[in-house]
């Protein structure tokens, strides 16, 4: 295909995409709810994904009807998150490790750009073996509006002082892909647990199953 030959700068969302960890929030929110008397399903879930922490808190708030519960409820689920991280529970997706080898390789910068905390990812990335191959980290602390806003990409381009046409950005979730779309960098999509919308992948660049297509994307 070599439709990336050309781009200098990898621009990377971590949750969903380079490792499993969607499912690992959802049981580690599902039990603490439990804990105080909620039921948490996976449908109820999806709405939660790839908004971001502070979403995450608001929803957990409104869900409970008690602000301070609310907050509770989600310490207290970060916090066993985080344990079973450092328990070695996480797992990267199909290919990541290849890809990031071959980009490392190949001497094209790669930046993780997630929602999450600058803690977090660099705790996940530590754990799931993948810190070493990341040129730099740009966390959702580093901006004022996460996804679907367009800041954190605008950001990383920033950072590596780069022009959109040398870039691309891999992404999984609407609100990620939104924002990379708004940023004018091209865009390869890989659907995690949920199907971003036809209008959205339409706009993409590429479309994949799996990580495992992407090298020959450079190639």
């Amino acid at each position: 295909m070599q439709i990336l030959h050309d781009k200098k700068f990898v621009f990377f969302d971590m949750d969903g995409l380079l490792i499993d960890t969607e499912g690992m929030y959802y049981q580690s929110r599902k039990e603490v709810l439990a804990k105080y008397g909620f039921p948490f399903t996976k449908e109820e879930n999806m709405h939660y994904i790839a908004k971001g922490f502070a979403d995450t808190n608001r929803r957990l708030q409104k869900l409970t009807g008690d602000k301070k519960l609310g907050q509770i409820i989600f310490d207290e689920s970060m916090q066993l998150y985080h344990d079973k991280v450092l328990t070695g529970k996480l797992t990267l997706k199909p290919g990541a490790i290849d890809l990031l080898q071959y980009l490392q390789a190949h001497q094209i910068d790669r930046y993780v750009t997630s929602s999450a905390t600058q803690d977090i990812i660099k705790i996940n990335a530590e754990h799931a073996g993948i810190e070493k191959y990341f040129t730099g980290f740009i966390s959702g602390d580093d901006v004022k509006n996460n996804k679907p806003a367009p800041d954190i990409y605008l950001h990383a381009l920033a950072v590596t002082n780069t022009q959109p046409k040398d870039a691309v950005i891999f992404e999984d979730a609407e609100s990620g892909i939104e924002a990379a779309l708004e940023s004018k960098v091209d865009v390869v999509v890989v659907p995690d647990l949920v199907q971003p919308r036809t209008e959205l992948t339409k706009r993409a660049t590429a479309v994949l199953t799996s990580l495992a297509e992407a090298s020959e994307l450079f190639e």
